[in-house]
């Protein structure tokens, strides 16, 4: 009988699997490649007002310091999504939603997300 051999790539790649670690580590990748796209279409000065949070679940969250950056981002919502999905193919952005942080609102950061689930 001939013994099956275990690569130590497909037991950690399983063990990677089953800690949920690709998930949070695809969802990074989303995220970083959301503020990408916000730079490419904006310029490297629009991070300090407005940046992707997290990810779950199809759905991007964005915080914004100016309603005005919220209004735009909605605005090019669609062209943003698109952006994502080129840096990171396969990426599943079903949703954008955009937090505009007012004075009265933003609590320890303005870039701190309540809705973050991962």
């Amino acid at each position: 009988m001939k013994k099956t051999e275990n690569r130590i790539g497909d037991l950690l790649g399983a063990a990677i699997g089953r800690a949920g670690i690709m998930r949070q580590v695809g969802a990074a990748v989303i995220v970083q490649a959301g503020n990408e796209a916000l730079v490419a279409m904006f310029d490297e000065g629009i991070l300090e007002f407005v940046q992707c949070r997290s990810y779950d679940e199809g759905k991007l969250s964005i915080a914004c310091v100016h309603a005005a950056v919220a209004q735009e981002i909605n605005l090019q919502n669609k062209a943003l999504t698109e952006s994502i999905t080129e840096r990171v193919p396969g990426a599943e952005v079903r949703e954008i939603y955009v937090m505009h942080r007012s004075s009265a609102n933003r609590g320890a950061s303005w870039h701190d997300d309540p809705y973050a689930t991962s």
